[in-house]
């Protein structure tokens, strides 16, 4: 599992990187403008739907099911259920599209209704082109889920960097000639070169794909039970960051939709990490919850929250004292001005209080679908958006965009508290205490960490010599250098086991190396 983690969370960071760049490559071409914003608006659509149906809807039902089958090595059957579901998604999702092409300026009109006329039209244009990714992106979830299942990862890690490789081109060969539609287009085309990697991906398990249509497929039935709440379950923490980004942000000044969407973005880095633990963590789960040793189910679970909690506390604190220097590296070239800088700093320091509540959920979310339990979270997640709602009307009149990103976090919080409380109930102790204790320690390594960094930047003065890129990435990569220190020798003093843990395995790989020359 540990290898497979390593695997899946080093190409999210890859691809996650890879999005950077091509946000940097939109930010230097259209700066913090109602263009980008028409963009952004337009792609978090389908970008909220790849996030829903590949990052964990569709493929977190699969995954429950398909154990069983690979559990009784019923591999026909299983064969079947695949081609069931691939020929079901086609059909249904083919009759989405068609109607999100339609009725695009209706549903546009009411997602961005502080948009002037040219801005929503040229929003309506780009959704037109972007809406019809959803069908890669749907497929995408049969045939990553069923990957997943079989602890298949190298096509999943592939496939996403295939993808934003794609955009970056493409754009940049089109943008002369077709402006910011250039990027539509070529994620378009982008989602299909990801979909051509995962077919190739099915294929090496030995699976072809028919079409089948058969309703009454009793492994379709099931994942489809599992499916709606699931993916909406899923959805609840995406869907709350579109209307932010989108409805309430659309009545706020020029570009602010563009400063939440970078700065969550970098926020949710860091949840990477939790999100490929969570993914290879619930074949196993589901592997554990077919048997009756719950004490195995419940010490793998503590370890893995106890591992996000680990790398998501000192990263949200982290980007919190880093944001204004790392955006500017990231950002500020060409239209994209120091004030576009700082105005996304301040949507990112709102947004890092979230990122350990948004890991743990990815964890807490996981065990209760092994459990093939599928209901708690879709309720969790409808009574925090509820709230969230709420603050969004509160919080926006008293803080303007950083009021969306700070009820974004609190949103997080609640949803992940809930998970946890339903979750001891339901299955007794967790090891709560000890990983309260190793969480507690890290908050405080991670607040020294942060003490360290704003020190560094009060007391050290910016380099003004060489080229600007160069100071530019002096003043983000030494004092993030100087937080990894300080943190790792905090964590060695406070004796955190996960630190020792990585520490200890770090040592022997040194020892097999040294003893293998």
């Amino acid at each position: 599992m540990g290898a497979a983690t390593t695997l899946v969370g080093g190409a999210m960071v890859a691809s996650r990187i890879l999005g950077f760049l091509r946000n940097s490559i939109l930010a230097y071409d259209f700066g913090q403008t109602r263009v980008m914003d028409a963009y952004n608006t337009a792609y978090n659509i389908p970008d909220t739907l790849y996030l829903v149906l590949v990052g964990g809807g569709i493929s977190s039902a699969f995954i429950p099911v398909l154990a069983r089958y690979l559990e009784k090595e019923e591999h026909a059957e299983l064969r079947q259920v695949v081609s069931a579901a691939f020929t079901t998604v086609l059909v249904a999702i083919s009759a989405v599209i068609l109607l999100g092409v339609v009725f695009a300026p209706v549903y546009m009109h009411l997602l961005a209704r502080g948009f002037n006329r040219p801005a929503l039209d040229l929003t309506v244009m780009l959704t037109r082109i972007l809406v019809v990714t959803i069908i890669f992106h749907a497929l995408n979830g049969v045939l990553i889920g069923t990957q997943y299942a079989h602890s298949s990862f190298l096509a999943t890690a592939i496939g996403p960097l295939v993808y934003n490789s794609t955009i970056i081109v493409l754009g940049l060969l089109l943008a002369h000639r077709m402006g910011v539609a250039a990027f539509a287009w070529s994620t378009l085309i982008g989602a299909g070169g990801n979909f051509l990697v995962q077919l190739w991906g099915v294929r090496r398990l030995g699976i072809r794909l028919r079409f089948r249509w058969d309703l009454n497929n009793p492994g379709l039935r099931r994942i489809g039970r599992l499916m709606l709440p699931v993916t909406l379950g899923m959805s609840v923490a995406q869907v709350n960051l579109l209307i932010n980004q989108s409805y309430f942000a659309s009545f706020l000044a020029r570009g602010d939709i563009n400063a939440l969407n970078l700065s969550s973005r970098i926020m949710l880095m860091p949840v990477l990490a939790a999100t490929s633990i969570g993914i290879t963590l619930l074949p196993a789960l589901s592997r554990l919850a077919l048997g009756t040793d719950r004490k195995a189910f419940v010490a793998s679970l503590a370890r893995s929250l106890g591992a996000v909690l680990f790398v998501s506390i000192p990263a949200g604190i982290g980007l919190m004292t880093l944001a204004v220097p790392l955006i500017r590296l990231l950002f500020q070239h060409g239209a994209f001005t120091d004030h576009a800088t700082l105005h996304t700093a301040q949507a990112l320091v709102f947004y890092a209080i979230g990122i350990a509540a948004y890991g743990a959920y990815e964890i807490l979310s996981r065990a209760f679908y092994a459990l093939q339990e599928t209901r708690v979270p879709l309720v969790t997640g409808l009574i925090s958006m509820a709230v969230g709602l709420v603050l969004n009307v509160i919080l926006v009149r008293v803080m303007s965009y950083r009021g969306l990103a700070l009820s974004y976090s609190i949103t997080g919080v609640i949803n992940a508290a809930l998970l946890l409380v339903i979750l001891r109930r339901e299955l007794g102790p967790l090891g709560g205490r000890r990983v309260l204790s190793s969480a507690l320690r890290t908050l405080v390594a991670a607040g020294g960490m942060g003490a360290a960094v704003l020190a560094y930047l009060r007391l050290v003065p910016a380099p003004v010599w060489g080229p600007r890129i160069v100071a530019e990435a002096i003043q983000a990569l030494l004092p993030s250098g100087l937080a990894v220190i300080v943190f790792a020798v905090l964590c060695w003093i406070l004796k955190i086991p996960e630190f020792n843990l990585v520490l200890s395995r770090i040592v022997g790989r040194l020892r097999r190396t040294a003893l293998g020359t």
